[in-house]
């Protein structure tokens, strides 16, 4: 696990070229911060800032094939790279360290640009292939690992994180208004955009190939769009155990210090029962909790420690949560509203105090049906949709929704108003509604003119809704879970792993992202997933036959702090401080007196409005880090 930079430009710029990529690997030092190396392979600079997990002695990068043609750097690590550096080496290859990094060019000499379909990881990688001057960046299958690109006159630049790029001096720094409505809308910038225009994400599963000055991308894997057929509970219960012990296994191969997140939940659950049952000594497991907010949630966490002998710790996530926000926000690349950045980030800085890497639960729930109440009821929905008698009775219920009187004091799940909504609209229109922050004629009423007339039609609806459709239709869950896990769980979930693992130098491993574990759950049928408002039937299964029927049958708590009580608490005078200052800048996008509107609404408790004005105080707490200039109309 590492940061890593790049640059390629023509011959003859060697000394400029070697300054500016140091300074994009100094701003990556809390990625790695074991080693920092920098190589001139002739026009094209790579650097890397390592953080030192497998083969401490040797592993230092770039990396290169036995006659330096193939030079690579990366960020991640490659799982089976015992399994194939025995292959490779039976067919004549010869190596020079011990570490997973090596056996990425000696694939490439073989497979060529097939070689990422040998690899079984998370990864971000650069690879120079020197007599065809050609890059090749390559992000994971699921999204694990970011890579932000950007090209300013003949310079071609890559980096694992934005603010590397922003060590260049002459990369513009536009805010990019497509990407805020984004932002806005979903609480994270979607691949390939960033919030600066110029700059792009490679997005997961894809490769980006640049030859002789032209770039081309392709997508290299795609989740199984069949079940298999007649596979039953039990033998798929059988199956997903040997899967997931086989992918927590080579998750466990590390020269440092191993432990494991530990929630009350499924998946992390199942991960350190896995992982307990492989190691020769007691796992170290640590929780974050919320004082009394989930302190049921902290006594089943720390019922599974014992039942499996891990050595465990617990701290508390309410004290001092302003300077907490504020220490969050120094590693925020991009504006990110998902508020359970602040415990992933104490649970990252609990475990870094023990070790180096942590096994997680991230990816069973977009896998395996977790959202259960989101997923029931948007089948539900769509099963009357379809009995309405075409466009003319879905106009009837929209129409009703229209004057139907909202009751903000009910969550959304209970709203009348929102179930007529949602019938009125495509599967796909409905789903896009559940997504979103902002509802379409709040975030109307909420931007200011000259915000709106920037976006010149543009709406996150529009994409999100195509690539909703784009999905297979074997079942209106499979569409579902796919779309949640190539935008919310790539863009959104994992984003926010990375960037607070790598705030607190520590590598977060997620079994469940496995791989074949995800191309095992696509293959199953919907009702081992999802019945009625129970999620995750197997792993449910598998869960009570480990640790027994408590935890296997607990409700989905999430990971997410109390948000309202700390908007109308500690939270409160900093959202005065930073976004209704006059010198705010969200206030030249969005107008300030409807914000000070939600903000008196939900101070008072006539409305919970925490989620949006969360998202508001996260930009604007990013922007005053990272954003130089405004937004051009």
């Amino acid at each position: 696990m590492c940061g890593i930079a790049g640059m390629v430009a023509a011959p003859g710029r060697a000394q400029r070229s070697l300054d500016e990529v140091r300074r994009m690997c100094r701003a990556l030092s809390r990625r790695g911060p074991d080693g920092n190396h920098q190589e001139d392979l002739g026009g094209t600079v790579f650097g890397h800032a390592r953080l030192a997990i497998i083969d401490l002695d040797t592993g230092d990068q770039p990396q290169a094939n036995e006659d330096g043609s193939v030079t690579v750097v990366v960020n991640g690590e490659i799982y089976n790279y015992v399994e194939l550096r025995a292959e490779l080496e039976a067919r004549g290859h010869r190596f020079r360290t011990r570490s997973d990094i090596e056996v990425i060019p000696h694939l490439y000499e073989d497979h060529g640009l097939d070689f990422v379909d040998h690899l079984r990881g998370m990864f971000a990688i650069a690879l120079w292939d020197a007599p065809r001057r050609r890059l090749v960046l390559v992000r994971d299958r699921l999204g694990k690992k970011p890579i932000y690109h950007a090209t300013v006159g003949d310079r071609f630049y890559f980096a694992s994180e934005l603010k590397a790029l922003l060590e260049i001096e002459d990369l513009p720094r536009e805010l990019a208004h497509e990407a805020l409505e984004d932002f806005f809308t979903f609480q994270y910038v979607p691949a390939p955009k960033t919030i600066f225009r110029g700059i792009a994400k490679v997005p997961a599963a894809t490769m980006l190939v640049r030859e002789d000055g032209r770039e081309s991308l392709r997508e290299y894997w795609r989740l199984p769009e069949q079940a298999d057929a007649g596979l039953d509970g039990d033998e798929a219960l059988e199956r997903v155990a040997a899967v997931l012990d086989e992918a927590v296994r080579i998750r466990l191969r590390s020269d440092v210090p191993l432990g494991a997140f530990l929630s009350s939940g499924i998946d992390s659950t199942l991960v350190v029962s896995s992982a307990a049952g492989l190691l020769d000594e007691p796992l170290q497991t640590r929780t974050i909790a919320f004082d009394s907010a989930n302190s049921d949630e902290v006594r089943l966490a720390e019922a599974v420690a014992a039942r499996f002998g891990t050595r465990h710790r617990t701290r508390s996530a309410a004290s001092e949560i302003t300077g907490l926000f504020e220490e969050v926000a120094d590693y925020l690349d991009e504006p990110l509203g998902d508020s359970s950045t602040l415990p992933s980030y104490l649970v990252s800085k609990l475990a870094r105090e023990d070790v180096k890497v942590a096994i997680s639960g991230d990816g069973g729930d977009e896998s395996f049906g977790g959202y259960a109440w989101r997923y029931s009821q948007n089948l539900l929905l769509d099963r009357w949709r379809q009995r309405l008698p075409g466009a003319l009775g879905r106009g009837l219920v929209g129409a009703i929704a229209a004057i139907y009187p909202k009751l903000d004091r009910f969550p959304k799940k209970f709203r009348l108003k929102w179930g007529l909504r949602n019938l009125s609209l495509s599967a796909a229109e409905a789903y896009f509604l559940d997504m979103s922050i902002f509802r379409p004629e709040t975030k109307t009423a909420l931007y200011r003119p000259e915000f709106r007339r920037a976006l010149d039609g543009y709406r996150a609806a529009d994409a999100f809704v195509a690539r909703f459709e784009e999905e297979p239709e074997r079942d209106l869950l499979g569409r579902i879970l796919r779309t949640d896990l190539k935008t919310y769980l790539a863009e959104g979930v994992l984003a926010k792993v990375d960037r607070m693992s790598m705030a607190n130098s520590l590598e977060v491993r997620s079994p469940l992202l496995d791989q074949e574990m995800v191309e095992l759950a696509f293959r199953l049928p919907a009702e081992l997933k999802l019945k009625g408002t129970t999620g995750k039937l197997l792993l449910r299964r598998l869960a009570a036959s480990r640790v027994g029927r408590e935890i296997s049958e607990a409700p989905k708590s999430g990971f997410a702090p109390p948000l309202a009580a700390w908007l109308r608490g500690d939270l409160a005078p900093l959202f005065r401080d930073l976004v209704l200052a006059p010198s705010s800048g969200v206030a030249e996008l969005l107008d300030r007196g409807r914000i000070e509107r939600l903000f008196a609404e939900h101070l008072s408790g006539r409305a919970d409005h925490a989620r949006p004005l969360w998202l508001i105080l996260c930009f604007e707490s990013w922007r005053r880090r990272f954003a130089t200039a405004t937004v051009r109309a």
